[in-house]
């Protein structure tokens, strides 16, 4: 049973007071208990009660929507200017942003076309008034709120699928497409980026990286607690629709200062958290970093797994998030199966466990070069890709063509690759093997030995060194990436089982001297000059 969520309206203001009286819920079929939650919401919007906005937001209003509108809409707005009085422009825009992903949580098929303009002209609005004020906004916001409003204005997939809309709402998307006011992939990068600037959130992350106080970098509008997490939830938006676009390497550098580690703003939000590390995932993935790609998935699973008793303990409660994070789970199994398919290297045995159950026959035809296997597990890992242009008014599909696309350009890397897991195979069976031997298992004739040499080096090249350019490794440079390693001395090759050969004491020292560094850091840091 839902937990019912009381509200006091004992210290309500007069003049609140007498507008909620004037008000008839029985004429408009609002119950009063919703009346008094939505004064109750609008006064703590007002008084910046951010614990208590995280209980309206969060608790309150979808076991209002599951007890009085599981058949019906909650009020227009209004309705809602009725109840709560006028002069509350941002908080209709923000019960509007809570009315319209109630509206499409309800259409399997989706809203209508016009309910779908009005909910991202609503956005833009809200931007419009949190960009163009000269003074910081007095605004604070749950950081699960500020996230969902980021998350849901930066997605979009309806115009390239003429099979989502009625005939009569083809003159209204050609006229809104002729407007360029929505859906449009231009104004959104722009207000993406606009909050990047506003808060000056890169150079005040670049700032911390480099244990600088933030706030010499950052005016007022940066050191505002809205704009500054605005800002920095705006960068996980901007690393999504960057991969969506299929531009990895701007992806990447768009979260370059972001620290991933238990710290980060992001952590408070499980989707978001969620969001960040399967995307800086695939990033490298497609930029074959396959080392990183399967760090970033192996510790989104881990965080899953842990939260998994939370969700169970509320099989009640219908949490989109939590739904989100569920199919986010199946993506990363699919994803890390092909990593390990082309760079095998241990991981957390719990995962592996689990990955074998899963995919583990998968696993085995990727590594005999199957490309219709890596073709599967990419189009059912792979993110719902858009494309900038596409607008399509009446005919076929065509939303899965930039899909297509991305399916091509990765099995064309894999293709360059495929005799590699094979490779990898009969090495594992050997500590010294001829060229010539491992040749003649692979079927390779005279004619083509010298290419099969250059394939031994490509074998090198991916395990030690390609995808570095991607960014930053996360991981010791010293530590083996993969369980085997080898060298070729003339024309016999030489192979080690990195399972074997760990430095175990270089391992210690190694984090010992970073210890020392970290220690010497925070005698000089100041910490009362560092941002909370």
């Amino acid at each position: 049973m839902s937990r019912r969520v009381e509200f006091d309206l004992s210290h309500e203001d007069p003049t609140e007071r007498r507008r909620t009286n004037t008000f008839n819920g029985d004429e408009e079929g609002v119950p009063n208990e919703v009346a008094d939650y939505l004064v109750y919401f609008s006064r703590m919007i007002d008084e910046q009660n951010v614990p208590e906005i995280l209980t309206l937001y969060d608790q309150a209003f979808p076991d209002l929507t599951e007890r009085f509108f599981r058949d019906r809409m909650w009020p227009e707005e209004n309705i809602v200017e009725r109840i709560i009085g006028p002069g509350n422009k941002l908080f209709i825009i923000l019960y509007k942003e809570l009315f319209y992903r109630q509206l499409y949580a309800r259409n399997a098929r989706g809203p209508l076309l016009v309910h779908r303009y009005e909910s991202f002209m609503n956005y833009q609005e809200l931007f419009s008034e949190l960009l163009s004020s000269k003074d910081p906004i007095p605004l604070s916001l749950p950081n699960v709120w500020l996230w969902d409003i980021i998350d849901e204005f930066a997605f979009c997939l309806y115009k390239a699928n003429p099979g989502k809309r009625n005939a009569d709402e083809v003159e209204d998307l050609i006229n809104i497409e002729e407007n360029q006011n929505a859906w449009n992939i231009y104004p959104v990068l722009n207000i993406l980026y606009s909050l990047l600037s506003k808060s000056q959130i890169v150079e005040q992350l670049k700032a911390l990286k480099e244990k600088r106080n933030p706030d010499s970098v950052a005016d007022e509008f940066g050191q505002s607690d809205l704009y500054f997490k605005l800002g920095y939830f705006a960068l996980i938006g901007l690393l999504r629709t960057h991969v969506l676009l299929g531009d990895y390497h701007q992806a990447l550098k768009t979260v370059q200062y972001v620290d991933i580690d238990p710290k980060g703003i992001y952590n408070t939000v499980p989707t978001c958290l969620v969001t960040l590390h399967y995307f800086v995932g695939f990033s490298h993935l497609m930029m074959r970093n396959y080392g990183e790609a399967t760090k970033m998935f192996v510790n989104c699973l881990l965080y899953i797994q842990r939260t998994k008793s939370v969700q169970s303990q509320q099989p009640s409660k219908k949490n989109f998030q939590y739904d989100v994070i569920g199919k986010t789970w199946d993506q990363l199994f699919y994803l890390l199966a092909i990593c390990l398919a082309v760079q095998p290297q241990r991981i957390d045995e719990s995962i592996a466990s689990q990955l074998s159950e899963r995919c583990g026959e998968r696993m085995m035809h990727m590594a005999n070069g199957n490309i219709d296997e890596f073709r599967n597990a990419f189009s059912t890992g792979c993110p719902k890709f858009l494309s900038p242009t596409t607008v399509v008014y009446e005919g076929v599909n065509q939303s899965k063509e930039p899909l297509l696309r991305q399916t091509q350009s990765f099995l064309e890397g894999i293709e360059s690759q495929m005799a590699l897991p094979v490779l990898r195979g009969y090495l594992k069976l050997y500590t010294t093997l001829p060229t010539k031997k491992l040749a003649s298992f692979m079927d390779v004739d005279d004619e083509h030995y010298d290419s099969f040499l250059g394939k031994l080096l490509t074998y090198k090249m991916i395990v030690n060194e390609l995808g570095k350019e991607a960014g930053p490794s996360t991981v010791d440079d010293d530590e083996p990436q993969t369980d085997i390693d080898f060298y070729v001395d003339r024309d016999m090759i030489n192979i080690a089982d990195t399972k074997v050969a760990r430095h175990v004491g270089e391992h210690f020292l190694r984090h010992i001297q970073k210890l020392h560094e970290v220690q010497d850091v925070l005698k000089r840091l100041d910490l009362n000059a560092q941002k909370p």
